[in-house]
């Protein structure tokens, strides 16, 4: 077993597409793809594998020198690239078929070939899978075991079943059910006594909900208790009533002590108000408490004056009143302080408790239910499907899953593990157990830094420790050079991470067997031997309502550097924040992108139809009848099927709007899709899928914008990298959040000993130290310090080239005294910025923590000097290192160009430029859709037969244009393509020189250096979901925008009316962007006559643009 601890941008995909290679290259099998699995956790990164995968066979066919894996089979061959040095034990020896013989170029290509060819001839045996899909597989070839029908489907939304099981309890509920029926009529007025309201349903969905959660199930599984008992209504009975004696008891206890104390200070004639400021008045409150609110500790500063006399008084009373009070509320007021130790730890915990107990006795019926519905519809959720196959593979041994499935593997190679849940190790273990019996190698791979999907059920202890116990022959490499970022990056990620770890240590102040340091112990990476550059780190504190200023102005700032949107993206917390900078930058002409679709619902077609299918539901609904009346709609009558009725009212509104309607025609087909699915699986129920509807939140993908600047949480940019990072919000990456989890709490030898034998649902706060939940508490604060730390260092280590960090400014007094603790990453990170300003050594001093070097030992970056400026408005930068021009101006690698993948088979181009021994040889055969237009009249073909042809081809030529040193290179494309032959090519290319040298000068074909944005055929989504293509889009850096459409055709009245509502409707669409100065022009190239749009104050027939 070799075991990979992979930091971000040290080569892990290089890593697994090099061992899946090695293990095909070491068999001596030519189907021995069908035999390696390869699992990850999301389609996209399954794409990736398989693509990186398929690409490196293809250059190790075709170029195999050019290879970065070439070393491992010629260790002394030097292509200058990956990897420095060779561990001897990965070099392979021999290849298939070829023992004994010495690897060559030529004979490395052939049996690469052999390989790529094998594996396109038999692609779905290619094994790179998610762990989903391999684990439901699996599970397919056990349906009659699990008591399925082999046709059964896997449901992702456990949520509705679990809402639509509720449902189902309630609406069975009768008279026969006495004992239910009691059970939540006793509910009810218990809630309603202590709340005053009570929402039967809202109370129910959420437990039932985290019932069915797999942290419920992997508590119950460890903790080896019996539901069926635990949950019982009699049970819960016991223990409700225990609950009641301990709260009743104790509040008891506390109102007669307090009123003790104050009884016998009223006979002293000394009342609360003589002490010092009067604290003993608390106790009134305590003795005549207000009805229904529970009863809370004293104040840290009261208890510690309760237990020293000497502080009772003012020092200018304390003779007259000490030794007359003392003697008497001494022991009396110890009596009541006292109960706010172990008695009080038991009220809080009984409160905890009683407050589930009626919810958690549903839970047998909801099961019963839960799994009556999954049966009726014949689906398995997917986190139950899990569970299902650990008790199969728990029962059976490796070979007689395979014969189930029809698949044998022998190597494993496990990516993201740090991300693995504890039941999908549980199904892996011992299929993975037997390839190492059997002597076959496997690889996982991960890092525990990286693991921020807990609350998905990952597990980061595997990684970290647990994964090696089982397994006799283990060996563990950490990779530990960065080949993603620049020095300056890799440098202060380096400095921050061990300090931050050591803060949150000291600040957790318990020992555990697992520190953060520990966890961070390789956080530290050195540089490849040729560094790519300097790179930027800017820290901004300001406040934090002008954070989205911020961001704004680094985009500016990035932008003056010549650097394209596409180049930087916005990393954040949440989707709120999100939102929040999405709309400042658009409504500051920013074009922007972001993960969050386009929801089907914001479609006003869409929504006018569900108020139609509400109305047709109730007729009674008169506020969506009104919809009907008002566009003169005719609902449709009799009983028909959903997508009939639906089918029919869209029609409706197709005649009401039709431009509206053809505009979201894109929301449209994907509603009609949501309704082919809902009555395929649930039926034809109108009621139903309105209920289904409210809560489905179904999208339309918009179009990838290539040059516009991306928005995305952290979550989902893990794994993807970009040249310029940008976060802001640090403060939202708080320290901790309560949230409920399910806990078995120690309650043996309290008063609460019968609600030993089962598992709760609890808000754990700072609260929980007063209650038997403590030890819960504390685990879940280490867990979060690491979960969040992890968030950071993902969003820290996504830059190549520079990062621009937003925080919030800490509080004046907390700039001040610079404390020893802090509540979120804003605070931390002030604290190592504030250390580290001017000097790299001082932050080392300042916590303790060695890890900054002034030479570059080992090949580790030294730290960078931050220096501190401010700003008027308060806001304090600390920045260190620059990107220089060359580096602003050099593309992230592959954006600007495509590899082709080659077939294996032997091909013959249809146009040959030369023979095979280099003579020319003539055009024999072009094929073309425009056939009409490809023969004319008088025998010539091709791009001199028709006007309207030979427009495409000049179009086309246009469109590949971005500034005048590209034609040359675009006419030659269309001439390899077959679009004309040598002759033609070089009149189009004279004619199209002259124009383009024409409108270089109003600017439409800026050079490089003037900094202006060129988008050449690049979709744009309006906001009613149409989707546009103009020609060319110039942005210059002063804001401006200019749209131009090419045309070929011959010019008239009517042409130039719809060309430019045409040229409109672009600008239109930028206007809703933010865009204000928009310029849009219709040019005929032929005769160079420009028509430019007045729709936005500009002149029709001018030859300026203004």
């Amino acid at each position: 077993m070799e075991i990979v601890k992979a930091s971000a941008g040290s080569g892990k995909t290089f890593t697994l597409a090099r061992k899946y290679i090695a293990l095909l290259f070491s068999k001596n099998d030519r189907y021995a793809y069908r035999h390696i699995l390869a699992v990850t956790f999301t389609n996209k990164a399954t794409d990736e594998m398989k693509t990186r995968i398929m690409k490196e066979l293809f250059i190790l066919a075709t170029e195999p020198e050019k290879s970065g894996y070439i070393k491992y089979f010629i260790p002394d061959y030097d292509n200058k690239g990956r990897p420095v040095g060779i561990d001897e034990k990965d070099v392979i020896k021999e290849l298939p078929g070829k023992p004994g013989q010495k690897i060559t170029l030529e004979s490395l290509a052939d049996s690469a070939k052999d390989m790529l060819c094998n594996i396109l001839h038999d692609y779905s045996a290619f094994g790179v899978s998610t762990i989903d899909r391999f684990f439901q597989q699996t599970l397919k070839s056990f349906s009659r075991e699990i008591g399925q029908f082999a046709s059964y489907r896997v449901e992702l939304d456990k949520d509705s079943l679990v809402s639509e099981s509720v449902d189902r309890v309630l609406d069975a509920i009768t008279e026969k059910d006495s004992a239910l029926l009691k059970w939540l009529t006793d509910s009810v007025m218990e809630q309603i006594e202590h709340a005053g309201k009570y929402s039967l349903e809202s109370s129910l969905v959420p437990m039932a909900r985290r019932l069915k959660s797999d942290e419920h199930r992997s508590l119950v599984e460890k903790s080896g208790i019996d539901e069926d008992q635990a949950y019982s209504k009699e049970n819960l009975s016991r223990i409700r009533s225990s609950c009641l004696r301990t709260i009743r008891k104790f509040e008891d206890d506390v109102k007669d002590a307090a009123g003790r104390v104050l009884s016998l200070l009223d006979e002293a004639g000394v009342g609360p108000e003589k002490f010092y400021r009067g604290f003993m008045s608390v106790l009134s409150g305590y003795h005549v408490p207000a009805p229904g609110k529970p009863v809370e500790a004293p104040t840290e500063s009261f208890m510690s004056r309760a237990s020293d006399p000497e502080q009772w008084f003012p020092k200018a009373k304390a003779g007259a009143f000490l030794n007359l009070v003392c003697p008497l509320i001494c022991r009396p007021l110890e009596e009541f302080c006292s109960l706010f130790g172990f008695r009080f730890r038991e009220y809080r915990t009984a409160m905890v408790l009683r407050d589930q107990l009626y919810a958690l006795g549903v839970a047998s019926d909801l099961y019963r239910e839960f799994n009556a519905l999954m049966k009726e519809k014949n689906v398995l959720s997917i986190d139950d499907s899990n569970s299902i196959l650990k008790d199969i593979i728990d029962g059976s041994d490796a070979p007689f899953v395979y014969e189930k499935t029809g698949v044998r593997y022998e190597n494993f190679l496990l990516d993201e593990f740090q991300d693995t849940s504890r039941i999908q190790w549980d199904n892996f273990r011992p299929l993975i157990a037997n390839s190492e019996a059997q002597g076959f190698g496997n690889l996982i791979v991960g890092d525990v830094k990286q693991s921020i999907y807990r609350w998905r059920g990952s597990d980061w202890n595997l990684l970290d420790s647990e994964v090696r116990e089982g397994f006799i022959r283990t060996e563990e490499h950490t990779l530990d050079v960065n080949y993603r970022s620049f020095r300056n990056i890799v440098a202060f990620n380096n400095g921050f991470f061990p300090v931050a770890a050591a803060f949150l240590d000291r600040q957790y102040g318990e020992a555990s067997d697992r520190s953060i340091s520990a966890i961070y112990a390789d956080v530290r990476q050195k540089m490849p031997p040729v560094p790519k550059g300097e790179g930027e780190v800017r820290i901004t504190f300001c406040d934090a309502r002008v954070e989205p200023d911020k961001v704004l102005d680094t985009v500016k700032m990035l932008r003056e550097r010549g650097i394209d949107y596409g180049e930087m993206a916005v990393l954040v917390r949440n989707n709120d924040s999100g939102a929040v900078i999405a709309a400042y930058l658009i409504a500051n002409n920013v074009p922007v992108i972001t993960d969050d679709s386009l929801a089907v619902k914001s479609s006003v077609t869409i929504r006018r139809l569900c108020s139609l299918l509400s109305y047709a539901d109730n007729p009674a609904d008169t506020v969506n009848g009104y919809l009907a009346s008002s566009f003169d709609i005719e609902m449709p009558s009799g009983s028909r099927s959903l997508v009939d009725l639906c089918e029919s009212l869209l029609r409706e509104l197709r005649d009401a709007d039709r431009e509206l309607f053809d505009r979201e025609i894109l929301y449209i087909q994907s509603f009609m899709d949501e309704v082919q699915d809902y009555v395929a699986a649930e039926g034809n129920s109108l009621h139903d899928f309105l209920v289904y509807w409210a809560d489905a939140k179904p999208s339309v993908s918009s179009p990838d914008a290539g040059n516009s600047l991306r928005i995305m949480t952290i979550h989902k940019s893990k794994g993807l990298d970009f040249n310029y990072v940008i976060f802001p919000y640090v403060e939202s990456v708080n320290l901790y959040k309560a949230g409920k989890h399910w806990c078995r709490p120690d309650l043996e030898g309290t008063s609460l000993d019968e609600a030993s034998d089962g598992i709760y649902d609890v808000m754990l706060s700072s609260k929980s130290l007063q209650t038997f939940f403590e030890k819960d508490y504390r685990q879940e604060l280490k867990m979060q310090y690491v979960d969040n730390i992890n968030t950071v260092y993902v969003a820290f280590t996504r830059a190549v080239k520079g990062m621009y960090l937003i925080a919030e400014c800490p509080s004046e007094s907390f700039m001040r005294n610079m404390p020893d603790s802090v509540s979120n990453f804003s605070q931390l990170l002030y604290l190592f910025a504030r250390n580290v300003s001017g000097a790299p050594e001082t932050a080392a001093q300042y916590l303790e923590v060695p890890g900054f070097r002034d030479a570059e030992e080992d090949a580790m970056p030294p730290f960078p000097r931050f220096e501190e400026s401010s700003e008027d408005d308060g806001t304090l930068v600390f920045s260190a290192g620059g990107i220089t021009r060359d580096e602003a101006c050099s593309r992230r690698k592959g954006t600007d160009s495509v590899m082709a993948l080659e077939s294996g088979y032997p091909s013959w181009p249809l146009n040959p430029r030369q023979s095979e021994d280099g003579t020319p040889v003539k055009a024999r055969l072009v094929f073309s859709r425009d056939s009409s237009d490809f023969f004319a009249e008088d025998g010539s073909t091709g791009y001199g037969a028709s006007d309207r042809l030979r427009g495409i081809v000049l179009h086309e030529i246009l469109s590949r244009v971005e500034r005048p040193s590209d034609l040359k290179t675009a006419v030659e494309a269309s001439v390899l393509a077959g679009d004309m032959d040598d002759k033609e090519s070089v009149s189009a290319f004279s004619m199209l020189e002259k124009r383009i040298a024409s409108a270089f000068g109003r600017g439409w074909f800026p050079d490089g250096h003037s900094g202006a944005l060129v988008r050449k055929e690049i979709d744009i989504i309006d906001d009613d979901g149409s989707i546009f293509r103009p020609d060319r889009v110039i942005e210059y850096p002063d804001g401006r925008v200019v749209i131009v459409d090419y045309k070929f055709g011959r010019r008239d009245a009517a042409s130039d009316r719809r060309y430019l509502r045409q040229v409109e409707g672009y600008a239109s669409v930028y206007r809703k962007m933010g865009y204000r100065d928009i310029q849009a022009a219709v040019w005929y190239v032929p005769d160079d006559e420009v028509l430019y749009s007045d729709a936005f104050g500009q002149s029709a027939w001018t030859g300026e643009i203004r």
